[in-house]
């Protein structure tokens, strides 16, 4: 198994490095996880698969039969392993051997080769120097802060943080991301729009500072984004009139100011607080199209408090939306984030509604990320044994924009759940959630009758 473990992790490690084996040192961790669930009132995994894997449908025709509920099985495997040069230089990597959302009896074979699901996600050189420490390559990206609007993934970076270089209280870190090579090997096109080769890529950075003590933690960030990866205009020609259809280049330059606090209240009680503002504005080369101004903004609020083995949260969360498709101005933030999952199907990742991952992913397109949202979710965990922890959720929420026609509650969810510890590294969960759905989820048609949905899960994870 060692032997099989270390070749894994070589794949995805030996990108440039010569060295003697004898001098380096291995490190491997990882996780390997089977799902099961059952959606009732729903579109499941299997009706989906192949886009994402999941969706859901919250509507029907009066009258109409329920096709839309499903059961299925799926698995994941990562591993993380860190290969160590020196006490100076290492290279990083997360390998995923089966990748996630893949479904039992629709999945290609693993061989690299032939199938989709092997991929080496990340891999980057770690250089800690004199003055602080180097990062450089396709890394962890997308998480910061707390888990509300995170999407972690990874991003093609220079990362440099100070680590300890000004104490134990306060670090600062700067990078900057390619998010679109536009350039590499392209010549300058002779289209509706005149740009030059280095026009055309996307580009963020961000600057950010840390200072945490006795009273807690607190992190504030500013980051610029340049997206020219759309400046060119385009054209086409339609089939039925032989019109030609014009679709106009813009660019986009935004920034963001955000910061997240973690403050202790006495010995067992907390706040946490996150927010993301994002402004700026979207340029299109042509009199035509008029420019539109970007201001949207994401919040969270949690009051979190432990009493012996009982644990809880009273929250609100905003992000904003935008009723008016038709002005110059985009306001809607566009989701509460993959990773953030105080819901089982208003967010968890197999609902997800608020980030329209799994939600209308139809022809009524991303509703729920355009009205934005408010919500307040209470949650509780309480560990019944030193193996056992149940868990309690309730939440409701509605939309921050009612978009025209539609109404703005999304509804009331109920949660319940279990995790027992079987060995140290494997763990067995159960999830119960019910959304009674509101009447924002009959899309703007009095035609369509809303279906509130059950969703059954249980988890099997190993670690290592």
């Amino acid at each position: 198994m060692k032997k099989i473990l270390s070749t894994v992790a070589a794949l995805g490690l030996v990108a440039g490095i010569a060295t003697s084996a004898a001098a380096l040192e291995l490190k491997i961790k990882g996780d390997y996880t089977v799902d099961g669930f059952y959606i009732d009132k729903g579109m499941g995994a299997a009706a989906y698969n192949g886009f994402g894997g999941q969706g859901f449908q919250l509507a029907t025709n009066p009258g109409a039969a329920d096709t839309n509920s499903d059961a299925w099985m799926q698995h994941m495997f990562n591993i993380e392993a860190e290969m160590i040069v020196n006490d100076k230089v290492s290279m990083k990597s997360r390998v995923r051997l089966i990748d996630w959302g893949t479904v039992w009896g629709a999945q290609d074979d693993t061989d690299v080769n032939n199938g989709r699901n092997m991929s080496i996600e990340r891999l980057w050189l770690v250089y800690k120097s004199p003055i602080g420490t180097w990062e450089i390559g396709r890394r962890s990206a997308g998480a910061w802060g707390l888990p509300f609007v995170d999407s972690a993934t990874a991003g093609d970076r220079i990362f440099w943080s100070s680590a300890k270089l000004f104490g134990e209280q306060f670090s600062t870190y700067a990078f900057v991301q390619k998010m679109v090579e536009g350039e590499a090997y392209v010549q300058s096109s002779g289209d509706f729009a005149v740009v030059s080769d280095d026009d055309l890529d996307s580009d963020y950075l961000e600057v950010g500072a840390t200072m945490n003590g006795g009273w807690g933690k607190a992190s504030l960030g500013y980051g610029y984004s340049k997206n020219n990866a759309a400046i060119i205009d385009t054209a086409s020609i339609d089939t039925n009139t032989g019109a030609t259809i014009f679709s106009y280049g813009y660019q986009t330059a935004s920034h963001r100011v955000k910061g997240v606090g973690q403050f202790k209240i006495g010995e067992n009680m907390g706040f946490d607080t996150e927010f993301d503002y994002k402004f700026g504005d979207k340029d299109f080369g042509t009199s035509v199209q008029k420019d539109q101004d970007i201001s949207q903004l994401a919040f969270i609020a949690d009051f979190n408090a432990t009493m012996n083995d009982l644990t809880g949260h009273a929250m609100y969360f905003h992000t904003s939306g935008d009723d008016n498709a038709k002005d110059t101005d985009l306001e809607s933030y566009g989701g509460t984030g993959a990773d953030f999952e105080p819901l089982y199907i208003l967010t968890g990742v197999f609902g997800n509604i608020l980030n329209n991952d799994q939600g209308t992913t139809n022809e009524w397109g991303a509703k729920a990320k355009t009205a934005g949202v408010n919500a307040v979710v209470l949650t509780a965990d309480f560990a019944a044994s030193q193996d056992l922890t149940l868990h309690a959720g309730f939440g409701y929420a509605m939309a921050d924009k009612e978009l025209p026609g539609y109404d703005d509650e999304y509804g009331f969810e109920y949660n319940v759940g279990a995790a027992y510890k079987l060995l140290d590294n494997l763990i067995y969960a159960v999830h119960l959630g019910y959304l009674d759905t509101g009447d924002f989820f009959k899309l703007g048609t009095k035609y369509q009758d809303t279906e509130s949905i059950l969703l059954a899960s249980h988890h099997l994870t190993m670690s290592f």
